[in-house]
């Protein structure tokens, strides 16, 4: 009896221990679509906050893989160093933790997208081309493709589709039609909207949109439907505006998203529609509460308030996406 109390006394030590030291989940367990997260209505709300929507500054929307196993979204950690793409993925039907992506966490890179066929991520970075090569702070659009074990190492799109200026926020289309923002001489404005084709397994030299959607402004962060059927993109003004493709090929005028979207200032960015076309995922700096404090606060209050998630930070939203459906001008319908 004395040697079973003793078995149960140290059983209960170890069990406390183990509780005690173990690692901790950082997020709560999590399963289904979306992180488990209750699909939004019409009104804008934070996507999956305090798991991927944080107190630091998120700088694109979440892109899901085709089969919905696997979401990557780029953050920075600090404002002022490297964007790192994060991961999560399902594994035994539950979410892991986030984690830094394999193929990040040295260099700035942001903005992932995935191919219609989940193979390959497109992503922008400021990696040197060649090891060893100077540091020029231009971003390029880089790819890596899955492999047996994981992802592989990511290539350079070539010469053909960067620049040598920058090229940014990479958008694959299911026909493989490559649509990003970039600097280079001969556009209409800062920053201007480019498709490079893909043909007989390369891309063509990407053509400017041109004036119906570009301006003297800046025109950056491409979301295209996969069927090319809508474009929308981040504006100078801090708006996001949606093209509708007519039959013949050109693009409707710009619409304003902002009264959809219920945004009064704040700067919307990075468009991204799920996989499925249900929800539409913007990222915006509108600050969630009050642009003061109700009372005098003291510094250590300011800085929790700073830690929290309404601190006026870049945070992801979601909303359902019939807000693009009522946006289409009627004689297209």
């Amino acid at each position: 009896m004395k040697q079973k109390t003793i078995f149960v006394v140290i059983s209960i030590l170890f069990i406390f221990i183990f509780n005690t030291c173990a690692p901790k989940s950082s997020i709560p367990l999590l399963k289904g679509p979306y992180l488990g997260q209750t699909l939004p209505g019409i009104e804008p709300e934070l996507f999956a906050p305090g798991i991927i929507t944080t107190e630091y500054h998120e700088h694109s929307s979440p892109m899901f893989s085709p089969d919905g196993s696997e979401v990557y979204w780029s953050v920075f950690f600090n404002f002022w160093g490297p964007q790192v793409i994060m991961t999560m993925r399902m594994e035994n039907e539950h979410w892991t933790q986030p984690e830094v992506a394999p193929f990040s966490g040295q260099y700035s890179d942001g903005n992932p997208c995935f191919s219609e066929d989940g193979q390959r991520i497109f992503f922008e970075s400021r990696r040197p081309v060649h090891a060893g090569d100077p540091y020029t702070g231009e971003t390029d659009l880089w790819m890596v493709e899955r492999i047996d074990s994981g992802w592989g190492e990511p290539k350079h799109l070539g010469w053909k589709v960067n620049s040598g200026e920058w090229e940014r926020g990479p958008c694959v289309c299911g026909n493989g039609n490559l649509y990003f923002c970039s600097i280079r001489e001969g556009g209409y404005g800062k920053s201007d909207i480019y498709c490079a084709e893909w043909e007989n397994g390369e891309y063509s030299k990407p053509i400017n949109l041109g004036s119906t959607v570009n301006t003297e402004g800046n025109e950056s962060f491409p979301y295209v439907a996969s069927d090319e059927s809508f474009l929308i993109y981040e504006s100078a003004s801090g708006d996001l505006y949606i093209h509708f493709h007519k039959s013949d090929g050109s693009w409707t005028e710009a619409i304003n998203m902002a009264e959809k979207l219920r945004s009064s200032g704040p700067q919307d960015r990075f468009p991204r529609l799920s996989n499925d076309g249900e929800v539409f995922f913007f990222v915006s700096n509108r600050w969630l509460g009050n642009p003061y404090f109700e009372s005098k606060l003291s510094l250590d209050e300011i800085k929790k308030r700073a830690k929290n998630i309404d601190n006026g930070m870049g945070n992801i939203f979601w909303v359902d996406a019939k807000i693009i459906k009522e946006l289409k001008p009627q004689e297209l319908k």
